[in-house]
């Protein structure tokens, strides 16, 4: 969960969203403008908050905002089912629903005024969502599905084969699981893992050292060149250079679950940047 409160100069911010798992985000403010695969969709929360639910992303999402970039947000991990759940995650690939009917009013109008301090804006919204959610969905994701992404945030390069055994599955049965819980094939969630990695590491957002070991996953330069265009429309130069203001924190976020997924898989001496050079 995070908080996001941007002072932006007057006009309009263009920019990219990419968040590989489904993310609930709730606009406080600004003119939305998002760039889906069914077409524009606009959103106005100049006057009232707005809420939206955003499918699994398998490329950068154009997006641009008129006034303060000030907005909510909530991550799914893999395998949490599709808050319409007469749906599969396949059916919401880089799609947006407004989901203004679907929460509680008070989960999006609980006092974020500008006096409040951010931390008690989002231990507000916590609470609030928590309790939606628990009451909605009971059933924790697949474990083999959790498994697979602690495994693609650490090191995307591993035995497909040798992984299915530890849990005494086939590979097949791990594809089909993995495609339910990501909307993804593996191979797919794998080559998208390593692009979000490599445009974390070219924004400065990954640790330094990490970006040696993000190229190698590549054949040479313009394999990696090719990937991050299909996938953020650019080239990694030009990339680096942008200001890339949303961008940057959704791949903050996946940098931050990596480290904890290393954690969790008991690998020490995980590094991490200074608090203070953070964005």
């Amino acid at each position: 969960m995070a908080v996001a409160d941007i002072v932006s100069p007057d006009g309009e911010q263009k920019c990219q969203l990419f968040s590989a798992n489904p993310a609930i985000r709730v606009l406080l403010s600004g003119k939305w403008r998002f760039d889906t695969i069914g077409g524009i969709q606009e959103f106005d929360a100049t006057k009232a908050s707005r809420t939206l639910y955003f499918g699994p992303q398998t490329e950068a999402m154009n997006v641009s905002v008129e006034g303060p970039i000030r907005f909510l947000l909530v991550q799914f991990h893999p395998g949490a089912p599709p808050l319409d759940q007469s749906k599969t995650h396949k059916q919401t690939l880089n799609t947006i629903e407004c989901f203004d009917e679907g929460l509680p009013p008070e989960i999006r109008n609980a006092h974020y005024n500008s006096g409040t301090r951010r931390e008690a804006w989002l231990d507000r919204f916590e609470e609030l969502t928590r309790t939606v959610l628990f009451q909605r969905v009971k059933k924790k994701p697949s474990e083999v599905v959790l498994a697979f992404y602690r495994r693609i945030l650490t090191d995307p390069d591993f035995d497909m084969e040798e992984f299915a055994r530890a849990f005494g599955i086939s590979r097949r049965t791990l594809e089909r699981k993995v495609q339910k819980g990501f909307g993804l094939s593996p191979k797919q969630a794998i080559r998208r893992a390593r692009a979000l990695d490599m445009a974390a590491a070219l924004l400065g957002v990954a640790m330094p050292e990490d970006e040696a070991e993000f190229r190698l996953r590549y054949f040479d330069q313009p394999h990696m060149t090719r990937e991050i265009q299909a996938y953020f429309g650019t080239s990694p130069g030009v990339l680096s250079k942008e200001a890339a203001i949303l961008l940057r924190i959704d791949l903050e976020i996946r940098q931050m679950r990596r480290a904890e997924a290393m954690h969790e898989l008991g690998i020490k001496d995980v590094p991490w940047r200074d608090h203070d050079a953070e964005p």
